[in-house]
């Protein structure tokens, strides 16, 4: 028998859930990162269309009756209490015993059946349940009418984030990974992604999977919204499989890479007289929209081939915003920062140090330097150099290829307060 579960835009609202039982109408349905937040219409002797979080439960209605919940949370419990006032048939599981009677009572542990009006406890766990009737379906229904809110684990999803690196342009890839835990295949008109930085979230086990959309093909990408400072994507027309994982575009965005250099930074405690420096690689961009901020995977383009690169977090995607990343080791400048003379008078010490840059690349590098000394400093021998805090000083510039670079300069620093 088909139990496909099947949401369609039959209502005013987004959502009509339909299927053999007689199950609530959904209102809405916003999709979170460990589980979702769904909101119902329930008729007289509705049931839910997915298992409820314990304690999730709201009724909207300003007032209502009390009703009794089905026993949701215990799954082996529960299906022994879908019986309850039938004839059934157990089997022990290790001894050579059966017995027929009418199931009575189920407790998380025993239940009760009735042999020819003698009642007797017997362990669940020690037998199988052999039902002689359709479950039934009156100790699922809720004994509520109107709206309802719940929270359910049955549909959850996490970001899948990229970023496409060429030579003169990124492509920031968006997807969302959407798994249905339900046993019936759901069909939304609308729902709502919501997703929050502030969670650890573990990936969960594919059991299955499908795409909802051919990456070949272009289509309309679903808009980041920042509303109420909480990040949200709208989307439409969605297949979810029971028992699987579905990849969702979220839409492909590119941008002008503005600038690429390698920079370093070194720290110039007492007695250090060398200091090695190690370059990263850098860029920056614009975002070139709303997106989706967290950790993307680099993948650097090679035409025709896709090398994984580092993991970079990526935390301001606003519109225009100016991003800057870290890449990977600069394989391309090496160097040093060695201090050449030190005098110390009361008011603080003068020291000269000596940049040694090489390029051992065959293109122009840019690159920026930033030391930081042990003390506030008071005053600078070049122009060329930017003082960033009041410890730190920064070197930048252009080198040619395969040269090497020399470079000397003083700061009068002011004694540790």
């Amino acid at each position: 028998m088909d139990t496909k579960t099947i949401l369609t835009n039959a209502t005013m609202t987004g959502l009509l859930l339909t299927s053999i039982s007689s199950f609530a109408t959904t209102q809405s349905i916003v999709i979170e990162q460990q589980g979702s937040q769904v909101t119902e219409d329930l008729k007289q002797k509705s049931e839910l269309s997915f298992t409820p979080m314990e304690g999730s439960i709201i009724p909207i209605g300003k007032n209502y009756a009390p009703f009794q919940l089905p026993d949701f949370y215990n799954s082996e419990r529960r299906d022994w209490s879908n019986h309850l006032g039938q004839p059934i048939r157990v089997e022990h599981k290790s001894r050579n015993l059966s017995l027929e009677g009418t199931l009575e009572a189920v407790t998380d542990q025993y239940f009760t059946l009735s042999v020819k009006r003698v009642a007797a406890n017997y362990p669940i766990s020690d037998f199988y349940l052999i039902p002689k009737l359709a479950a039934s379906n009156t100790r699922t229904e809720l004994n509520y009418q109107g709206l309802l809110t719940y929270q359910t684990s049955d549909i959850r999803w996490h970001p899948e984030l990229s970023m496409v690196i060429d030579d003169r342009k990124i492509t920031l890839v968006q997807q969302a990974s959407i798994q249905n835990n339900a046993s019936q295949d759901i069909e939304l008109d609308s729902a709502l992604l919501h997703y929050s930085q502030n969670r650890n979230i573990g990936r969960p086990m594919m059991m299955k999977s499908s795409m909802a959309s051919d990456m070949a093909l272009e289509r309309s990408a679903p808009e980041t919204d920042y509303n109420d400072s909480e990040i949200t994507l709208e989307l439409t027309k969605l297949s979810l499989p029971a028992a699987s994982m579905t990849l969702v575009d979220l839409g492909k965005h590119s941008s002008d890479i503005t600038s690429r250099r390698n920079v370093s930074k070194v720290f110039s405690y007492q007695n250090s007289s060398k200091l090695n420096l190690s370059f990263d690689q850098q860029i920056r961009f614009d975002s070139p929209k709303d997106l989706i901020p967290g950790t993307y995977q680099t993948l650097w383009h090679k035409s025709p081939y896709f090398m994984k690169g580092n993991a970079v977090s990526l935390r301001n995607m606003r519109e225009g915003a100016e991003v800057e990343v870290l890449l990977n080791k600069s394989l391309d400048l090496t160097g040093d920062i060695t201090l050449i003379t030190e005098s110390k008078a009361k008011k603080g010490s003068t020291q000269t140090w000596e940049l040694t840059l090489k390029n051992v690349s065959k293109q122009p590098q840019d690159y920026q330097i930033t030391h930081q000394l042990q003390a506030p400093i008071r005053e600078l021998s070049l122009r060329s150099l930017e003082q960033v805090n009041a410890n730190s000083v920064s070197l930048h510039g252009t080198i040619a290829p395969n040269t090497t670079y020399q470079i000397r300069y003083t700061v009068e620093l002011d004694n540790p307060s």
